[in-house]
């Protein structure tokens, strides 16, 4: 009699033990089982006016090192060009392609930025060759930042 209340006793703790434990497994969610958040892009807008042409340059401020966003150039009784930026940072320099159309045409030429404080860009110009029907610069030591094309901070249109 005393067998079968010890063997009677261990299962029911047994069980209980086990119950407990499956209580405890639930409530305890592993952070591989947590979905990250979306990252949400942030742009920032610039703008150049030259005359009355202007320039609009949207920059994805989520990349630390990449450098990504879109260029438009409006020109005044021109035709416009508009496209995408894709390049990388180094220090406060920028180099990027500018994949654009105009004209019906794509086309990539190399563009290079340096930002001169938190609200300014000044774009670059230098001696330009075509390299697999790419336009690039020839001696980026020699691009000259004189303040020709200079974007100022502005509000982002939606």
């Amino acid at each position: 009699m005393k067998a079968v209340y010890l063997f009677s006793t261990i299962v029911l703790v047994t069980i209980l033990s086990s119950c407990m434990n499956n209580k405890n497994k639930e409530a305890v969610i592993s952070p591989a089982e947590v979905e990250a958040p979306m990252e949400t892009p942030q742009n920032e807008c610039y703008q150049a006016v030259i005359e009355k042409d202007t320039i609009t340059l949207t920059v994805d401020v989520n990349s630390v090192n990449d450098f990504r966003g879109e260029l438009n150039y409006s020109y005044f009784e021109k035709d416009k060009s508009f496209g995408t930026l894709l390049g990388n940072v180094r220090g406060d320099t920028i180099f990027a392609d500018y994949k654009f159309e105009s004209e019906g045409t794509t086309s990539i030429r190399e563009l290079a930025f340096i930002k001169k404080d938190i609200n300014t860009f000044v774009e670059g110009h230098g001696e330009m060759i075509e390299t697999n029907g790419k336009m690039s610069f020839k001696d980026k030591s020699k691009i000259k930042f004189d303040g020709n094309i200079v974007f100022n901070k502005i509000d982002c249109k939606p």
